[in-house]
């Protein structure tokens, strides 16, 4: 018998005793398998990866599927691949839980369009951006991040294992750490990072935008109750399983 789609998002799994909902689980899992299999597949010479990748130049040629396919792979480092799965999933686990697991799989999927279109309206001005080829799911892990550090200001974290950050902390890490990186590489292949965390915190922050994302997001299916754009979480540290509470 075939398991619904929307059953297997929203289950959850456990891993060394801590629970992580299905969703982010299916998409790291996702990513990190077709990666290794992306990898696979250029060495052997078939290189199905150019049907895949972000250019802005082949989207203005009619191959809009580009919008979508470029975020589910990682070829830049197994270190970045391995990093970048693990803080989906313990960064996701969170906002899958107080957004819902559709929710939280279709905002990944907006996200990832709208990144790639403000990068392409970029691409207009920039060159370098028109005839850059971007295949990486890193800008989405920081958007998460960024999410994650909005919606649980209190809750602490450890960048690297090292330094302890939370809410504004933790954005502004991200941010400077964006920027060493694109400033050491190249700023052009940046790009859709940058425009990733603005578009993450434009939605979190700012009410008109948050709207819209809404209508996008929760509109699709069909749920008319939405959160008040003044209102915000409260963390409660003394009880882990309290839903949040609202305060102006």
């Amino acid at each position: 018998m075939t398991v619904p789609v929307r059953s297997r998002l929203s289950g959850s799994f456990v891993f060394f005793g801590t629970r992580f909902p299905a969703v982010v689980v299916w998409l790291a899992g996702a990513i990190l398998v077709g990666s290794c299999l992306a990898a696979l597949d250029y060495r052997v010479g078939f290189k199905l990866l150019r049907f895949v990748t972000f250019e802005p130049d082949l989207v203005l040629k009619g191959e809009v599927w580009r919008l979508l396919t470029w975020s589910f792979f990682e070829l830049r480092s197994p270190l970045a691949l391995i990093l970048g799965c693990l803080a989906l999933l313990i960064f996701g686990r969170d906002l899958a839980d107080a957004w819902g697991p559709k929710r939280f799989m279709v905002a990944y999927l907006v996200m990832t369009a709208a990144t790639a279109v403000v990068t392409m309206l970029v691409a207009f001005a920039w060159r370098d951006v028109m005839g850059s080829v971007y295949l990486t799911h890193l800008p989405l892990v920081e958007s998460v991040i960024i999410a994650y550090a909005i919606w649980f200001p209190a809750r602490q974290v450890l960048v690297y294992f090292i330094v302890p950050l939370s809410g504004r902390n933790l954005i502004l890490a991200t941010l400077a750490g964006t920027l060493v990186f694109a400033l050491l590489q190249s700023i052009s292949l940046y790009v859709p990072h940058f425009i990733a965390e603005g578009l993450t915190l434009a939605y979190l922050r700012v009410p008109a935008v948050g709207r819209l994302w809404q209508r996008l997001t929760l509109g699709m299916r069909g749920v008319s109750k939405r959160r008040p754009t003044h209102l915000r979480a409260v963390d409660r540290l003394d009880r882990e399983d309290e839903p949040p509470r609202w305060l102006h």
